[in-house]
């Protein structure tokens, strides 16, 4: 079945388009999928409207939406620069606070692959493995433009086989692991990416 995926501009006319279905779908996934996140329902459900814009507004990150016959299906984020490497980092820390810092300090451009979710009836059809791709073509074309060597880093629990493989498919591989402790004692995962897989160096130059 066809899908569309779309990059969430961040002007006011087009957050204010998307804000509801974004919003709708962030709080499914944590409901369907509470293993996945770093967050939890309880805690975004309470969320003010005003946070919600501010997330699609976050000059920091950018949001993707894949739609397939006029529903959202997929959702991904990637938030970046970052003030740190891939080795100074963590899986088991909120992303939306790794934001904060000075990227002009680093040699690297680093970028986050955050708030990834299928919805369970649109899994094994590519859609997940495509958005992740714009989101780093994305990201990609944003290091050439600051003249820096990107890299790509996503948080994934360890007992998650579905989800490492699709990242390891991305061009993801693991680099840390450490204890993680949302809702139950579990290991968190950080994978790296350098080159990612199914993406054409070309097309990212030429943006």
């Amino acid at each position: 079945m066809p899908f569309e995926i779309v990059q969430i501009p961040r002007d006011d006319a087009s957050i204010r388009l998307y804000v509801e279905q974004y919003k709708a779908f962030r709080l499914l996934a944590l409901k369907t999928d509470p293993d996945s996140f770093g967050s939890t329902y309880a805690r975004e459900i309470a969320f003010t409207e005003d946070t919600w814009y501010k997330r699609l507004a976050n000059p920091q990150v950018t949001t993707f939406l894949a739609f397939q016959e006029g529903q959202v299906v997929c959702t991904v984020s990637i938030a970046g620069p970052l003030p740190c490497t891939p080795e100074e980092s963590s899986p088991s820390k909120d992303p939306w606070t790794i934001l904060s810092g000075n990227p002009e300090a680093t040699t690297q451009s680093h970028w986050r692959i955050i708030g990834m979710f299928t919805r369970p009836a649109a899994r094994g059809q590519g859609i997940a493995k495509a958005i992740i791709a714009k989101a780093l073509q994305h990201a990609m074309g944003e290091a050439a433009n600051a003249g820096k060597n990107f890299v790509a880093t996503i948080a994934v629990e360890h007992d998650n086989p579905a989800a490492v493989g699709l990242y390891k498919k991305c061009g993801f591989e693991t680099i840390i692991e450490e204890p993680w402790f949302l809702n139950r004692p579990r290991i968190a995962l950080l994978m790296k990416c350098s080159t990612p897989s199914g993406i054409d160096k070309a097309s990212v130059e030429q943006n």
